[in-house]
Parts: C-alpha cells; sequence; structure tokens
C-alpha cells in the first residue's frame, strides 16, 4: 500500500467516481476486477492507434480512435482525460490536428493518474472483500 500517494490512501480519488465505479460492478469484486481488465487491455490498444494517428497525420483514424477510447475512459470518469479524447476526437473531425500531438503527451499524463486511481481502488475493494469474508467465517 507504500505505492500509493496519500490522498488515493484516504480514498480521496481525483478522477474517477468511486461510487459510479462500483455501481456499475454491481457491488461485485470479481466482476469488477473483469471490468478493470477489460478496461486495461482495450485503452492500452486505443492509445496506441490514437498515436499513430497523429504520428501519420491521419485526422479520421484519430477521430475514430478518440472516440472509441473515450467510451471506454468514460466508464470511470468524465474529467480530464475523458475531455482530452473529446478534444482529440473533434480535433480529428474537424482534420485541425497540429495541437494533437500536445494533447496527446497531456493524455498520456492523465491516463497514469486514471491508470493508478482505478488499480488503487480494485486494490482498496479486494481488500475490504477479504476483510468482510474473514469477518464472516
Amino acid at each position: 500500500m507504500s505505492s500509493l500517494t496519500p490522498s488515493l490512501a484516504c480514498g480521496h480519488w481525483r478522477l474517477i467516481n468511486r461510487e459510479q465505479v462500483l455501481d456499475m460492478a454491481m457491488g461485485d469484486t470479481e466482476f469488477l476486477a473483469e471490468l478493470i481488465e477489460l478496461f486495461f487491455g482495450c485503452v492500452s490498444q486505443q492509445m496506441q492507434e490514437i498515436k499513430r494517428a497523429i504520428e501519420e497525420n491521419a485526422s479520421l483514424e484519430l477521430s475514430e480512435a478518440a472516440h472509441a477510447c473515450k467510451g471506454t475512459v468514460g466508464n470511470y470518469t468524465k474529467l480530464e482525460p475523458y475531455l482530452l479524447l473529446q478534444s482529440l476526437e473533434n480535433d480529428g473531425k474537424s482534420d485541425q490536428i497540429e495541437e494533437s500531438q500536445g494533447k496527446y503527451c497531456l493524455l498520456e499524463k492523465e491516463m497514469a493518474q486514471l491508470t493508478l486511481e482505478i488499480k488503487a481502488l480494485m486494490d482498496q475493494e479486494c481488500h475490504n472483500a477479504q476483510s468482510s469474508h474473514e469477518h464472516v467465517g
């Protein structure tokens, strides 16, 4: 638990809505783990597609990849990463991707924070589930 920032250790989340994420998993820790695993798999691929589209100056591909990633991220937050993805999607739609590389760099930082928060939430929920099983038995 020492790897968590103090704010995460205390349950303060900057990007995710903890209750919304837990509601999405319907209180099932195993289902939450599956959702999070799926999130990490999808986001990693989607981020690579966004980066490639920017590098290749491919507006349509940028719009599509950012839109797909925005949908995935939107299940966890509507804050910075989501807003950056929306902006990248709009860049692609308008064929104005000159500033997209800078936005992508910001997005990588925000996604790192989102990833940290999601992992911390999962760790916390697994610990809580384990503790409640110990109290029952």
